[in-house]
């Protein structure tokens, strides 16, 4: 496994994560320590700091990881700088050439976050770390699914969700296998169906090359079919209530009617039927589009099976849950988008760093995360 090098007043340190595996406990600081990202911090750089009013004395890359070691921990700003040791400063290279150490104040991290990325930064990166994990993973399938981000019962500006019988906000998160890629944060009565365009859009924009993107019932729209096939050439594996009949717009013979019938503008019934869908929806019929996609996958036999790889959804949900802070309580209601993309983004590059690793041997990471921080992350990451 690749060693990293750090140079620490004149004297360079060689090691290796191997050197961390079968100890009992180790700090998430040295986990962090072999992550990187400097393609995602140069980013930051040139997006954030191309002003020559702003300034940065701490490095990037530090600064996002030393956000990941708040999340982890679950502290706040002033409790997570105050938690680090010298010797994990020194892993999340906060010193200077001198080598003296130079921690940030908890007000700088707290600007680092909220003024200098804000939402529209912690997205971005969450794009650039989605995109990342495409590409290491090849995986063809991928799935969305919403889950609560619980409110205090005392909270006046969290809605109470009947189905979930908590106050509470959504993430709406979509997965390749059970990696996540992207989310998106609404409040907690809204409707599953319209945030599924802008993960697509997303997808799209990380070059996601799929097969299969699953849903469940939330997602049904007809449009959501057509939209998936359209915009991402994959496959909608949409679930369909138990009282769902044949969709008679969505025979074959109703698609060469309307395509007959716009003949003038370039309609042709004998085209294929992938040509003939794709006219119908680029000329106003997405939503037959999606009735005859959806027809399709009523008489499919093989469709429950399919689907039943959605069920991967909530435990990995709960899994983000145990290992970082993901509810909204005792969060501000202007901030709560924020703090729940930051945590999301946090997840996102340990799987990341786990995955890369064991790209190189199958490592089981049992054990190996501070405290019971160990089990949280332990076990299978795939």
């Amino acid at each position: 496994m690749a060693k990293k090098s750090i140079e620490y007043k004149g004297v360079l340190f060689e090691d290796s994560i191997e050197n961390y595996l079968n100890r009992e406990s180790a700090s998430i600081c040295q986990f962090l320590h072999f992550l990187c990202i400097e393609d995602i911090s140069k980013h930051v750089e040139r997006a954030y700091y191309a002003n020559n009013r702003w300034h940065f004395k701490y490095n990037i890359s530090s600064m996002i990881k030393l956000f990941v070691v708040m999340c982890f921990r679950k502290l706040s700003y002033e409790k997570t700088v105050s938690s680090l040791t010298e010797e994990e400063a020194i892993l999340l290279s906060f010193y200077d050439e001198k080598g003296f150490i130079k921690l940030p104040s908890e007000k700088t991290l707290h600007h680092f976050v909220k003024y200098r990325l804000g939402e529209e930064g912690i997205n971005e990166i969450m794009m650039l770390v989605g995109e990342r994990i495409l590409k290491l993973a090849q995986i063809k399938e991928a799935k969305i699914d919403s889950t609560p981000l619980e409110a205090s019962r005392y909270d006046k500006y969290a809605d109470y969700n009947s189905h979930c019988e908590c106050k509470m906000d959504k993430a709406h998160i979509t997965m390749i296998g059970t990696f996540p890629v992207f989310m998106t944060h609404t409040n907690g009565k809204a409707g599953d169906s319209p945030e599924l365009i802008k993960h697509i859009e997303a997808l799209k924009k990380m070059n996601a090359d799929i097969d299969l993107y699953s849903a469940d019932t939330g997602y049904k729209a007809f449009t959501n079919h057509a939209d998936i096939w359209y915009h991402l050439h994959a496959r909608p594996v949409i679930a369909y209530p138990k009282n769902a009949v044949i969709s008679k717009e969505g025979e074959i013979d109703r698609i060469d009617h309307w395509v007959n019938k716009m003949w003038k503008i370039g309609g042709d019934v004998n085209a294929s039927v992938e040509v003939k869908l794709k006219f119908l929806y680029e000329n106003e019929r997405a939503e037959q589009v999606g009735m005859y996609l959806r027809n399709q996958n009523m008489r499919d036999r093989l469709f429950l099976g399919l689907y039943k790889k959605r069920g991967e959804c909530e435990p990995k949900h709960g899994h983000i849950k145990d290992v970082v802070r993901f509810d909204i309580r005792r969060v501000r209601a202007e901030s709560r988008k924020l703090y729940s993309l930051l945590s999301f983004v946090s997840y996102q590059l340990l799987i990341l760093q786990k995955y890369k690793m064991g790209l190189q041997r199958e490592i089981h990471l049992g054990g190996f995360i501070e405290r019971i921080c160990l089990i949280r992350m332990g076990g299978d990451w795939s």
